[in-house]
C-alpha cells in the first residue's frame, strides 16, 4: 500500500539525515535530492549547500522552498542571511522584512512541531534587518527598526548581543542565523499519522480495490504541495513581553498541534485552536442549509490567504448524522437533512472535531459537551468526531482522512487544495465547496488606505 511507500520515503529521509550527522554532507545532499519536492526537504538541501560553501545554490533552493510555501518565514529569514554575507544588502533587507511579515505579529515561531529544532524570534529578524540597513547607510530606516527592537523587549539571551551591537553601530557583528547542523527531521505528528493511519487501516474490513492503484491515506513526500506540515501553523507564543507563557485558551484536545493545552505537550509548544468566528470571517458563515450539490469527494477548498488563519486550508463540508447517531431523535433519519459546516484540515490531529452548533442544527439529542464522541457523515465519509470546545472551529483530522482513504494536493488551475480518494488517479474538473462568490469581500480598499497612510507616516 502507499502507506508502506510513505514509510519507505521516511526511511530515505532518515538515511539522508544519518549521512549528514555522520559528516557526509555531499552524500546527504545526494540522498535528499530525489525527495526534494516539499519545502522541508528543499530547505534541508539549501542548508547543506550553505554548509558546503555553495551560497548561490543555497539561495536557489531557499527560493524554491518559498515557491512551494510562500508563508515559510524561516526560508525568507535564512535566505536573507545568505544575501547579507554575499553583500547583497538590498535583497537581504527585503527578505528580513518579508520574514517579519510572515511572523503575523507573533514574537516567536516554534518550529519543533514541524520537525525543525529552532525557534524563530521576531527580535532576531529585526536585529538582522537593522544590521543590514546600517551596512547600507540607511540611517533613518535603521533608526526606526532599532526603536522596534527596543520596544520588543529582547529575550535575555539576546540582550547582551544587541547592546554590544548598538554600542558599536553594528560594526563587526554578524546576523542571527540557523545554527549549523539544524535540519528538518520527520516530525512527531508525521510519525503519529503513520502509526494511527496504519492502525486504522488494519482495523478496516477488507474490500476489493476499486482500481489497480493501492489506496493512499495521506500525501506523498514527492507531491510538491502536499507537505502535511502546511495544514497547520507552527507553534506560536502569542504573549508578548512575558518570559513564561501561560495558556489562556480553554481547549484541551490531546494530540493536536492546533490545540492550546495537552497533557503530553509542553506549554512552550502549543497554539490556539482556530475559532469559528475567525474562520467564518474569511470563508463565510456556516450552519446553513446546503445550497450546493457538492456533498462528496473529490472537492476543492481554499487556502486562507490573510488574517490570523493565514496558510491554513479550509472547506465547507456537507455534514449529516450517521444512522446510529441520534436514536433519541423523533425525526426519521432520512428527513434529518444536512447542514454546511466550515472545517480546517488538521493532519496533525488524530481526531476530528465538530462544533456543538452543527449538532444542534442537525437535531442531535445526544451528549454535546466538549470531548463527547459522535459519529457523523462528512462529505459522505462516516467519521468519528469529538465535540469541539465552545467557539472553536470544526477540524477534520486522521479519523476523517483514514476513514475515507483520502489524500490531497494543490490544483494549479484552481490554486486550491483538493481532497480526493487516494486509491484513484487525481481527478479533473473538481468542484469547489467554497466558491469565489461565496467568500466575504476582503476589505482591499481599507488595506490600500492603510498602506498609503503608512507610506505618508514614514516619509513625514
Amino acid at each position: 500500500m502507499s502507506l508502506d511507500h510513505l514509510r519507505a520515503e521516511i526511511r530515505d529521509w532518515e538515511t539522508a539525515l544519518h549521512a549528514h550527522d555522520s559528516g557526509d554532507f555531499r552524500g546527504s545532499l545526494r540522498l535528499f535530492e530525489p525527495l526534494g519536492d516539499t519545502s522541508k526537504i528543499v530547505v534541508n538541501m539549501a542548508l547543506l549547500h550553505d554548509r558546503l560553501g555553495e551560497r548561490a545554490e543555497a539561495i536557489k533552493d531557499f527560493t524554491r522552498a518559498i515557491e512551494l510555501d510562500k508563508y515559510l518565514a524561516i526560508a525568507y529569514f535564512q535566505r536573507g542571511v545568505l544575501y547579507f554575507y554575499g553583500e547583497q544588502y538590498a535583497e537581504a533587507a527585503e527578505d528580513f522584512a518579508e520574514a517579519q511579515r510572515m511572523m503575523r505579529d507573533h514574537p516567536v515561531l516554534k518550529y519543533e512541531a514541524l520537525g525543525l529544532d529552532y525557534q524563530l524570534q521576531s527580535t532576531a529578524i529585526l536585529f538582522n534587518k537593522w544590521l543590514t540597513l546600517s551596512r547600507m547607510g540607511e540611517t533613518k530606516e535603521s533608526a526606526v527598526v532599532l526603536q522596534s527592537i527596543l520596544k520588543a523587549s529582547p529575550p535575555p539571551d539576546m540582550e547582551a548581543t544587541i547592546d554590544n551591537a548598538i554600542q558599536n553601530s553594528g560594526q563587526g557583528c554578524n546576523p542571527y542565523s540557523l545554527p549549523m547542523g539544524t535540519l528538518y527531521r520527520p516530525s512527531a505528528s508525521m510519525k503519529t499519522f503513520l502509526s494511527s493511519a496504519g492502525q486504522a487501516l488494519n482495523a478496516m474490513p477488507a474490500t476489493p480495490a476499486p482500481s489497480t492503484r493501492a489506496p493512499s491515506t495521506l500525501p506523498s513526500l514527492r507531491s510538491a504541495s502536499s507537505d502535511i506540515s502546511s495544514t497547520f501553523l507552527p507553534s506560536v507564543s502569542s504573549h508578548k513581553g512575558h518570559r513564561k507563557h501561560k495558556s489562556s485558551s480553554s481547549s484541551s484536545y490531546k494530540g493536536s498541534p492546533l490545540s492550546t493545552e495537552s497533557p503530553d505537550t509542553p506549554m512552550s509548544a502549543v497554539v490556539h485552536a482556530p475559532k469559528r468566528a475567525e474562520l467564518n470571517r474569511v470563508i463565510g458563515p456556516d450552519m446553513m442549509k446546503p445550497m450546493t450539490e457538492i456533498h462528496s469527494v473529490p472537492c476543492a477548498g481554499v487556502r486562507i490567504a490573510h488574517g490570523p488563519l493565514s496558510g491554513l486550508m479550509a472547506w465547507r463540508f456537507f455534514v449529516q448524522l450517521d444512522a446510529s447517531s441520534n436514536r433519541k431523535s423523533k425525526m426519521p433519519a432520512a428527513t434529518r437533512g444536512a447542514v454546511i459546516t466550515n472545517f480546517i484540515l488538521d493532519t496533525g490531529s488524530e481526531n476530528s472535531y465538530v462544533p456543538a452548533e452543527t449538532l444542534a442544527a442537525l437535531d442531535y439529542h445526544g451528549d454535546t459537551t466538549p470531548g463527547a464522541e459522535v459519529t457523523l457523515r462528512i462529505q459522505g465519509v462516516r467519521t468519528k468526531c469529538i465535540v469541539a470546545h465552545s467557539e472553536d472551529a470544526g477540524r477534520v483530522g486522521l479519523s476523517f482522512m483514514t476513514a475515507g482513504s483520502l489524500t490531497y494536493y494543490f490544483d494549479a488551475g484552481l490554486v486550491a487544495p483538493v481532497l480526493y480518494d487516494g486509491s484513484r488517479e487525481r481527478p479533473a474538473n473538481v468542484p469547489r465547496t467554497i466558491r469565489a462568490e461565496d467568500l466575504p469581500p476582503r476589505s482591499w480598499l481599507l488595506a490600500l488606505k492603510s498602506r498609503i497612510l503608512s507610506i505618508f507616516a514614514f516619509s513625514s
